[in-house]
């Protein structure tokens, strides 16, 4: 702030000393002399304070300690941030577990008699190429069933007894190899790495 008034005071001045000049001087010729001289006034008195501004030390410091002490803090941050960049890999990947065993669940209950299914899938070890792994095992649980379906009412019949209805056997072969078709052909896998069990109706 020092500097900036120094320099408005200085271009005061010699704008009021050319002014006084040029009165006491009458001839064309030397007012221009006059002029080129407090021109050049002019700009060192500019340039003086911005001279001065660049030869100055920097009032702040950004290097860091070269001490032991912080080596050791940069060390520890370091850890710090692997340990949180291990913890959030995992959960990614244990989010996407579970939407791929989702995906797996519903599509399995789509399959004509199967009533409930629950979804396991194994992931190979995440690489740099492959930050969540790929899908290495998927075992399914299937238990069998007519899936609770809204019927039409059926028209009462007076004087004649209630028709028996025969419930379809499951074929539980057929339903394992559908779904693991399905599965496979979905993530690009034999059909060896994919498990299907039964489980009994409570």
């Amino acid at each position: 702030m020092e500097t900036i008034r120094l320099l408005v005071r200085n271009l005061v001045f010699l704008v009021m000393l050319a002014a006084f000049l040029e009165m006491l001087l009458p001839l064309q010729g030397t007012r221009r002399f006059v002029q080129v001289i407090i021109g050049l006034f002019v700009l060192l008195a500019v340039l003086g304070p911005i001279v001065t501004l660049f030869k100055q030390q920097p009032p702040l410091h950004f290097a860091l300690p070269a001490t032991a002490g912080g080596g050791a803090a940069l060390s520890q941050i370091l850890d710090q941030g692997q340990d949180l960049q291990q913890v959030t890999a995992a959960q990614e990947q244990a989010a996407y577990v579970q939407r791929l065993e989702d995906q797996i669940e519903v599509m399995c209950r789509l399959v004509p008699g199967v009533k409930s299914a629950k979804a396991e899938v194994v992931l190979t070890p995440a690489s740099p190429q492959q930050s969540l792994g790929t899908v290495q095992k998927v075992a399914v649980s299937l238990q069998t069933g007519e899936q609770q379906v809204a019927r039409p009412v059926e028209p009462v019949r007076i004087g004649q007894g209630a028709p028996a209805v025969s419930t379809p056997a499951v074929d539980q072969q057929g339903i394992a190899v559908h779904v693991q078709e399905t599965v496979s052909s979905l993530f690009g896998l034999q059909k060896e790495q994919v498990t299907v069990n039964f489980v009994n109706q409570r």
